[in-house]
Parts: C-alpha cells; structure tokens; sequence
C-alpha cells in the first residue's frame, strides 16, 4: 500500500520492516555406529541367557533336593517297617508259640518226630556223617547207612 504524502506526487515511501532471515541450525547428535549397537544388544543377550540358565540349574538342584529329601523319608520309614517285620518273625517263629498254636488245633507235641534243619555249630562234618539224620525215618537212615558202607568198597574195585 502506498501513501501520499507531499502533494499529489506519487511516492512510494520505502518500507521501513525488513525481512530478517534467522538461521536455525539443526545440531545432529552423534549417534551410537551400528556395529556398537549391535555389540550392545549382543552383550546384553548374552547376560539375559547366562541369568536364564543359571535360574533354571537353581530350579533343577532345588527339585532334586526335594527329591532327596523324600526318598530319605522314605528309606527311613521302609527301615522302621523292616525293623518292625523282623520283631514280628521273631516272635511269631518263637517255639513256644508255636507248641501253643499246634495244641490248640489240637495236634500234640512227639519229640521223636522233631526234625532239626541243619547242623548244630559244635560237631564237624565226620561226627555228623557218622550220626543218623533225624529229619529222616529210621529206614531211610538204615539205608543211608548201607549204601555208605558199600561205597568205600566200590571206590577200591573202581581204582
């Protein structure tokens, strides 16, 4: 827009606002090389797996102490039933129990028919040849004994 200002003569006053052009400066910031960053998420991977396994060990040997523990108990109360099993065939096997259980069946006790299962611990093998077995009935010892004495015989005509 112009003005007049003198008269009638035409003249353009000058502008008096100036365009001042301000110059923004744009500052980039040195950012982290690629190859760094990738050593970094490396780095940190690493770590993140490292903690990862050495929780799941820690959970693995907490498992199988607990697992210890219980097959300790275990034992020890299998130890306590075998104890206890041992006290019962003990006294279930004592003689005089069993005297009482066979008369009361109504069997009666024959010393003579009393057979002994193995040898008593005082006599040696010759003094136990030489005796009867008792487990045996007296025809069955006859001929053990028969055929004892016939053996040394056939053992001379053999050599």
């Amino acid at each position: 827009m112009s003005y007049y200002y003198r008269g009638n003569l035409a003249v353009e006053l000058e502008k008096s606002h100036t365009v001042t052009k301000t110059k923004r400066t744009i500052r980039i910031k040195p950012s982290i090389p690629t190859k760094e960053k990738l050593l970094y998420l490396l780095l940190i991977s690493l770590i993140v797996t490292g903690v990862g396994l050495v929780g799941v060990r820690y959970s693995q040997i907490s498992q199988y102490n607990y697992e210890i523990q219980r097959l300790k108990k275990e034992i020890k109360e299998t130890k306590e039933q075998n104890a206890s099993l041992l006290l019962q065939v003990e006294q279930l096997s004592n003689s005089d129990r069993i005297l009482r259980e066979a008369q009361n069946m109504g069997m009666v006790y024959n010393p003579e028919a009393v057979h002994f299962i193995g040898q008593p611990k005082g006599k040696s093998a010759s003094q136990g040849s030489a005796q009867t077995n008792p487990a045996k009935t007296p025809k069955q010892n006859q001929n053990d004994n028969n055929a004892k004495t016939k053996q040394p015989a056939q053992s001379k005509t053999n050599s």
